[in-house]
């Protein structure tokens, strides 16, 4: 019998980390979205984020143009996009988190990994799970033990 696959939104700090990291959660994440361990969920407010985030500093000695843009043409075709509900108001700290739970709540996410605190300590939202990104890592991991 198999579980229905979980669906997951990676925040915009989670993909930004993971590109192209050949080490460290995020990238794990990253790699078993690609092995198609878990469903992605995006919105194009959070590809935004992440193209935003990729053009600082910090990250444009890491990783070239052409790089971030092949990265966002792989999150946008293989990912299931979304389009964020607009219910979600004042329930995290700023916009922004508003719409990436918005995000998770219009593609019926069970899961939203992220690094921000503000995030996390709402601990859920409606029917999703708010955690980092080792405890998802965790999840997918002991998932992957019961299936073999």
């Amino acid at each position: 019998r198999r579980r229905r696959m979980i669906r997951a939104v990676l925040d915009v700090n989670v993909l930004v980390s993971g590109f192209p990291a050949p080490a460290g959660v995020p990238a794990a994440l990253i790699e078993r979205w690609l092995g198609r361990e878990f469903d992605l969920v995006l919105s194009e407010h959070i590809l935004t984020g992440v193209a935003r985030a990729w053009t600082n500093a910090y990250f444009r000695t890491r990783y070239q143009g052409e790089e971030s843009h092949q990265a966002i043409t792989l999150l946008r075709t293989r990912a299931t996009m979304a389009t964020p509900v607009d219910t979600v108001h004042g329930v995290a700290d700023d916009d922004e988190d508003d719409l990436v739970l918005a995000t998770a709540v219009a593609g019926r996410a069970s899961h939203l990994v992220t690094g921000d605190r503000g995030l996390l300590r709402l601990g859920t939202y409606q029917e999703v799970i708010i955690l980092t990104p080792r405890d998802f890592l965790t999840i997918l991991e002991r998932q992957g033990r019961d299936q073999a």
